[in-house]
């Protein structure tokens, strides 16, 4: 079963209200039995494998895992793998759970590989499309598509350095509470450029590389999640007028789409 990764529309930690936009970043995960002692990939899988066994009163499995996303990157690669995850359970064991969003945010507090949950992150990641989330009561507000067309020109690191500085953040909650009310008025864009520059000063990453696509007409530009990696969208056709831009960012440049609801 595979997931979606995404890119921050408005980060949830300062108002426990967020948003995400699923990009074809892929995660695959698959169940197979224990040979002799189960074997877990990290302490999410594990949560996830210990809930389900529980539960359901399973024997003991794995679940393997296949990321294109690096971890501890801003492109929400713990809630692809736990969307993941949970979906390839469900398939293998007939198993009907009422969120599976829900439960991939419930289990990322458990494991402690999340600040709020993740649910906006989740449910792109389940969905496709974009969502805005109220993380605090775990409430799905709303899912749907950027009907435009669109490219993302991702600027990838893995493994942020610093971190994440919690009350810093929450310092910032009305700030962040106006840039949600402008994602959910329509102003998506405008929302994703608000956060991304915000995150970058308060997390202190440069953002001359960000300022400078927004000066030269990209659509939105920001940090992504929690960074290090840094997004900018762009009309299709016009991407790679951004990717030699980025490069001074990172190293690592990569075009992906936007996807739609559905995973399409």
């Amino acid at each position: 079963m595979q997931a979606f990764g995404g890119i921050s529309i408005v980060n949830a930690i300062p108002s426990w209200l967020g948003g995400a936009l699923a990009v074809n970043l892929k995660v695959y995960a698959k169940v197979k039995p224990c040979k002799d002692v189960c074997m877990y990939s990290s302490p999410l899988i594990e949560s996830i494998a210990g809930y389900f066994a529980k539960k359901y009163s399973l024997e003991p499995f794995e679940i393997d895992v296949l990321s294109e996303i690096p971890p501890q990157s801003g492109l929400k690669s713990s809630s692809a793998v736990a969307v993941a995850a949970i979906k390839a359970v469900a398939e293998e064991y007939g198993i009907s759970e009422s969120s599976i969003p829900r439960l991939a945010a419930e289990l990322s507090l458990q494991a402690r590989v999340s600040i709020t949950g993740a649910l906006d992150d989740a449910s792109a990641a389940y969905y496709g499309g974009a969502v805005l989330t109220d993380n605090l009561y775990m409430k799905i507000l709303r899912v749907f598509e950027l009907k435009l067309d669109a490219v993302v020109v991702l600027a990838v690191k893995g493994y942020r350095e610093a971190k994440v500085d919690v009350e810093a953040m929450r310092r910032y909650s009305f700030l962040f509470q106006e840039i949600f009310a402008k994602a959910s008025e329509g102003n998506i864009f405008e929302a994703m450029k608000l956060n991304g520059l915000a995150i970058a000063k308060i997390l202190g990453y440069n953002d001359k590389v960000l300022k400078l696509a927004i000066e030269r007409g990209a659509l939105a530009a920001g940090i992504s999640g929690n960074g290090p990696s840094a997004f900018i969208i762009s009309r299709s056709g016009d991407e790679y007028y951004f990717v030699d831009l980025v490069k001074e960012y990172s190293e690592d440049i990569r075009v992906v789409e936007v996807v739609g609801l559905g995973g399409v």
